[in-house]
């Protein structure tokens, strides 16, 4: 029989995420469901519409766009990432052999797996309800262009880890050492009072105005900071195994 010191690290945090995965397969069936019922509320009437008509000819042009869709997701992430570090979930992670650096690494696999099929069932939806369309519309139709770029699906992939990446992090930390939670809370009022006392020291236009890729990679770069805080944090609180 093998030892739990000889199991590394590494096997430990394969078998929680294969676990953790399957065990929490609802999280993502939630997802589909909520991205039916905004497709069926919002069925018909786009993110924009314009129309223009001239005697009996009515030109009527509506606008039909991932960003509610990514939104609801990221909205999504967030909230599932932070129950991943409730104490029902971290008393699933007694069902195997764990610690609070493993079943962090463990929820951070698991959340970025999530995402990627959270930008599939994304892209299902957006198909799905053009299709939708397509079929009810009694008058003509004519469709512009339905193919989405590699670079907004790699922007829709980043965000929802960005937000995913953030659900994580403040979970872990409320539930860190004492100290992290004052200093972070320190941190969120401040940033609070200096966000409501001059908000027009913030300006996003830069950020804006970078290309899909460019966003893209700033998010990454932000979801791997908050990442590696999330194991860190993890890694200095108290260790637990079955």
């Amino acid at each position: 029989m093998q030892s739990l010191t000889n199991i590394s690290l590494k096997t430990i945090v394969i078998k929680q995420v294969k676990w953790k995965a399957k065990l929490y397969i609802s999280a993502l069936s939630s997802l589909v469901i909520v991205q039916i019922i905004f497709g069926i509320l919002t069925f018909g009437s786009g993110s924009g519409s314009s129309g223009s008509g001239q005697g009996s000819l009515n030109v009527q042009f509506s606008n039909y766009s991932l960003d509610m869709i990514l939104i609801i997701s990221a909205i999504w992430a967030f909230i599932v990432a932070l129950l991943f570090t409730t104490k029902a979930h971290r008393i699933d992670d007694l069902s195997v052999i764990s610690s609070r650096t493993s079943s962090a690494i463990a929820n951070i696999f698991v959340i970025i797996i999530y995402s990627f099929f959270a930008v599939i069932i994304m892209i299902s939806t957006y198909y799905l309800q053009a299709l939708g369309i397509a079929l009810a519309e009694k008058n003509s139709l004519v469709i512009d262009n339905l193919f989405i770029s590699p670079s907004i699906l790699i922007l829709c992939f980043s965000s929802i880890c960005l937000f995913g990446a953030m659900g994580l992090l403040l979970g872990t930390i409320f539930k860190g050492p004492a100290v992290i939670k004052i200093f972070v809370s320190m941190f969120i009022l401040l940033g609070l009072i200096l966000i409501f006392m001059s908000p027009g020291s913030i300006n996003l236009l830069p950020i804006i105005m970078l290309s899909n890729l460019m966003i893209s990679v700033l998010y990454l770069f932000v979801a791997v900071l908050c990442f590696s805080l999330t194991i860190r944090i993890a890694d200095k609180s108290e260790v637990s195994r079955k």
